[in-house]
């Protein structure tokens, strides 16, 4: 059937075997026929693990050069009733919720700013004496209100996800958080997701590559930057090339074309919302992957521009050139 098979009637495929490359597009490529009345088709996939859904975006991405949204609502979902369930058990949620809670439901004291003072007062403190607890709490906020934003009108999802006071509670402990770790820019997704805003699914630029499955992961908060870093991407190359006449020349070069890819990111939208993770201190994994992106949306719009060595010495060096990034964002001096 993945080849030959023409049926315009097909709508619905299903995939009870594992499939791979150009076999993967041939195979679905049997429903999209079109006929009259026919508006869409589907495939339905029966494969272990579901291993054809990366399998069928890694192929596209290989042999059609179309780039496959990662977006995943029924794994986002899977994530947000995970951080649910660690937002309820927060030492900062069972402290304040109830007191919180108390004052949300009397309409007396709900949009009566005074008469949260003295609670926000507690949470200020609580989130002083508590910076480790706080910062992962407030990390898990972030990710559930960004999953919530991106799948809520996509999927059904049970409605104590929306809970109006669960909801408020952790808007409230944010505002107070941002507010004592103050930084240059207010856009933060538990804000976005009151604005109304539906998450915009960013796709993923660059050649294909082997993926594992995606995992299910849980933001953590982390501390602030180190003020020295092990060893600089620069001090890397120069050791990769310190057999090399040229090794001056090759890292003045280097360094200008990394000072070119630090500025397009700096500039790019998606580069501007990752330096608010970054201040923001999102984990580690969110902000690589983040980055990751940019890099290779700007090697497949500027390599030709760029040229062939920025991208053949960086391409197992992305972490750490996204550590120098940081490095700069967080006001360091590289090497120093």
């Amino acid at each position: 059937m993945q080849t030959g098979f023409d049926e315009k009637r097909l709508h619905t495929l299903f995939l009870d075997k594992e499939v791979t490359g150009i076999s993967a597009i041939q195979t679905i490529s049997r429903v999209n026929r079109t006929m009259k009345n026919k508006v869409d088709c589907k495939i339905v996939d029966f494969s272990y693990d579901n291993v054809n859904v990366q399998n069928i975006k890694d192929a596209f991405e290989h042999f059609s050069n179309v780039v496959v949204s990662d977006f995943d609502p029924f794994g986002d979902a899977r994530v947000l009733d995970l951080l649910y369930a660690e937002l309820k058990k927060a030492d900062v949620y069972t402290e304040f919720f109830p007191r919180f809670v108390a004052l949300y439901k009397d309409a007396a004291t709900r949009d009566n700013p005074a008469s949260f003072l003295e609670l926000e007062d507690r949470i200020e403190k609580f989130i002083e004496a508590h910076p480790k607890r706080t910062a992962d709490a407030k990390a898990k906020a972030a990710q559930y209100f960004t999953i919530l934003n991106r799948i809520e009108y996509v999927i059904a999802l049970d409605k104590k996800f929306s809970e109006p006071a669960f909801l408020a509670f952790y808007r409230k402990f944010n505002t107070i958080y941002n507010t004592m770790h103050r930084v240059d820019t207010t856009r933060d997704p538990i804000e976005v997701y009151y604005d109304s805003r539906i998450g915009i699914v960013e796709v993923e630029s660059g050649e294909p590559k082997t993926r594992d499955p995606k995992e299910l992961k849980l933001a953590e908060g982390r501390e602030p930057f180190a003020t020295a870093r092990q060893m600089s991407i620069l001090d890397i190359i120069e050791a990769r090339n310190q057999h090399e006449e040229e090794i001056g020349a090759l890292i003045a070069v280097f360094k200008a074309k990394m000072d070119e890819f630090f500025a397009y990111v700096s500039t790019a939208p998606e580069g501007q919302r990752l330096i608010v993770k970054i201040k923001s201190r999102l984990p580690e994994e969110e902000i690589y992957a983040d980055f990751a992106k940019i890099y290779r949306k700007y090697k497949a719009f500027y390599r030709k521009k760029v040229g062939d060595y920025f991208f053949e010495v960086t391409k197992d060096l992305v972490e750490k050139l996204c550590d120098e990034f940081e490095g700069e964002v967080a006001g360091e001096t590289p090497g120093a």
